[in-house]
């Protein structure tokens, strides 16, 4: 057989394995933890039985993660059957950083981690090899008697049956895995957490463990480093020490915003208005609740229903109502409520409706992942020499908001998927129009093959988190080109050759959710805020309880002055009350003494920790003004 390898091609033997190919060809194994040929990556001793190119994967890359992390999975697993016999396997995957393994009949908490480890590092030193071996669906069946898991997973399977042995454990598995337990050196289990069988809410409970694990133990230490620095910007902790927003059992999936977390979800929303009025968007506000009719025209109704609330009035059985999950049906309303000609093309309407999306328990995320959501959205109604234009002049205001926010965008263009509607015609030009917009405004773009929407393709754009590093950026932007809807409602404007057309829709959406928006600047900032989008932009402490009159005075003008500044007249110390200003993240902290008091000045505080004195209250209000109307960081 022919083996390629980096552009050089070889003959093996029929049924050489890559530790044998690697070997002759001088490839240096170590760090090498399996191969990836033709069909996709394989164990290192598995046996290549037809012509194929091959490479040699390490932790480096995604695909030699994805094998090493789920070799730990194996790993933990086998640690989890020695301490706990009766425990039952289900299922354990690699993810996107680390791997997490599920267990039924098993009561355990973050404290039993640690003997877990202690059995995995047992096994690691035993250098158990991961084997693979073929059986047939009765043999498997009988090496998991009385796992209904694993029975239920091998009534869909057909035979033969992948498993794979390390040591005494035993799993179904289709690979690859590392050659042996020794590869895994470095490892932590991260936490204990609840989920169902199959992300089901009316099945079986199960107990998920995560972990994560490196190569070595300086990979190890620079991740728990840098997880001590993520920590400090992860949204949900700054929301919980800010009060900004909490989470209940009441409506999971969707958050409670508190006093101080409205204030800055209402700059956002304002910043959004202002930015629909600069750019010519009319604000429609519609409905958050339709016939399901709506959504079987719109064609959520089939591709989507899984996601979508039903609701029905108690008193009428048989009219089936749901919840809107998107709003784009609801803008066709607006644009047939009277004749329309193409000079009212481009048509841009506005809608913040909120809309309710079913998202599985385990993968609601704090602000990022919701049930209930408010999109920054509009549905731009265009004929279709407008479509290209019409995309630039959204470029021009995402640049805007992501300038105020220092916003990093990285695009990519998805194309058509195999199920898709329209012509494949129809679906160049509009691909076309996307790429020329994108090449035309500057923008580097990675393609997405595939990834469009059934009704057009797409620009998904995301942006850079605290760490800057493009495989951990937030989806933030989209930008769709839409075949589909204004076919399916009847939509239709005269044209001016007098005869009817079917317009072109593009939805738009900059600041996406603006929960998630709000969760993205937390995040990025570490709930350090800019004064304009600050809970509090100022707090007044003073130093004696004689200044406290004083306090109340400045308190009355800077709110006269729509200032958000609030009073701390407390008896605590100085030292304390601006301790407690800073952990509270406050952009300035106002300083009150009798010299102040005397003067009818005050003494500011900044976050850099330095404090001018003397400040006249005018020059402090105009010059805070000023910064808030600018949005300046």
């Amino acid at each position: 057989m022919q083996i390629v390898y980096e552009d050089k091609k070889q003959k093996f033997e029929t049924g050489a394995t890559p530790i044998e190919i690697a070997k002759t060809l001088g490839v240096q194994l170590s760090g090498v933890i399996a191969a990836k040929i033709d069909s996709g990556p394989i164990d290192l001793t598995r046996k290549i039985n037809e012509d194929t190119k091959i490479e040699f994967l390490t932790f480096d890359s995604k695909e030699g993660k994805e094998v090493f992390w789920h070799s730990s999975a194996h790993l933990m697993a086998a640690a989890v059957k020695r301490v706990y016999p009766n425990a039952q396997l289900t299922l354990g995957p690699a993810i996107s950083e680390g791997f997490y393994y599920d267990f039924y009949d098993i009561k355990l908490g973050d404290n039993d981690l640690e003997l877990l480890e202690k059995e995995m590092k047992a096994i690691v030193e035993a250098d158990s090899k991961f084997v693979r071996k073929e059986v047939s669906k009765d043999e498997a069946l009988a090496l998991f008697k009385g796992n209904k898991f694993k029975a239920e997973i091998l009534g869909e399977a057909e035979s033969p049956i992948t498993i794979y042995e390390t040591g005494d454990f035993i799993d179904i598995c289709r690979g690859p895995h590392v050659p042996s337990t020794r590869y895994l050196k470095a490892f932590k289990l991260l936490k204990v957490a609840g989920a169902y069988w199959r992300g089901d809410s009316k099945r079986e409970v199960l107990t998920r463990i995560y972990g994560v694990s490196f190569p070595s133990k300086a990979l190890l230490e620079e991740y728990t480093k840098f997880e001590g620095e993520r920590s400090k910007h992860d949204h949900k902790k700054i929301g919980k020490e800010l009060e900004l927003f909490e989470t209940s059992a009441w409506s999971p999936g969707s958050p409670f915003l508190l006093p101080n977390g409205a204030i800055i979800y209402n700059e956002l929303l304002k910043l959004a208005r202002e930015m629909d009025k600069k750019y010519g968007y009319q604000e429609i506000i519609t409905p958050i609740i339709a016939k399901s009719e709506v959504w079987k025209t719109s064609g959520h109704y089939e591709k989507y229903r899984e996601n979508m609330y039903k609701v029905a009035p108690f008193s009428v059985e048989d009219e089936e109502y749901a919840l809107k999950p998107m709003n784009c049906p609801f803008s066709t309303v607006v644009f047939n409520a009277k004749t329309r000609s193409y000079r009212d093309l481009p048509l841009r309407l506005a809608d913040y409706g909120f809309l309710h999306r079913y998202e599985l328990e385990g993968a609601l995320d704090g602000l990022f992942r919701t049930r209930m959501l408010e999109q920054n959205d509009a549905h731009i109604y265009i004929t279709e020499d407008q479509v290209e234009n019409e995309i630039i002049r959204m470029f021009e205001i995402m640049k805007e908001v992501y300038a105020i926010f220092k916003l990093t965008p990285l695009m990519t263009l998805a194309t058509r998927p195999e199920q898709r509607i329209g012509s494949d015609d129809a679906w160049s030009r509009a691909e076309n129009a996307l790429r020329n917009a994108l090449e035309k405004s500057g923008y580097k773009y990675t393609i997405k093959e595939g990834d469009g929407a059934f009704y057009g393709p797409k620009i998904d754009i995301y942006v850079l988190d605290f760490t800057g590093k493009p495989e951990s950026a937030y989806a933030a932007s989209t930008i769709q080109v839409d075949f589909n809807l204004a076919t399916r409602f009847d939509v239709k404007y005269t044209g001016s050759d007098n005869r009817e057309h079917t317009p072109i829709v593009l939805h738009q959406s900059v600041m996406g959710s603006l929960g998630r928006f709000m969760g993205i600047i937390l995040s990025n900032s570490g709930g350090d805020l800019p004064v304009w989008l600050s809970p509090v932009q100022a707090r007044i402490v003073t130093i004696t309880e004689r200044n406290n009159d004083y306090g109340k005075k400045l308190l009355s003008k800077f709110i006269e002055r729509g200032l958000r500044v609030e009073l701390d007249e407390s008896n605590a110390t100085l030292d304390y009350k601006i301790r407690e200003g800073q952990l509270k993240k406050i952009p300035y902290i106002i300083v009150l003494g009798d010299k102040e008091e005397a003067a009818n000045t005050i003494a500011v505080r900044s976050k850099d920790g330095k404090t001018k004195y003397g400040v006249e209250l005018n020059e402090f209000s105009k010059d805070l003004q000023e910064k808030i109307k600018t949005r300046t960081l």
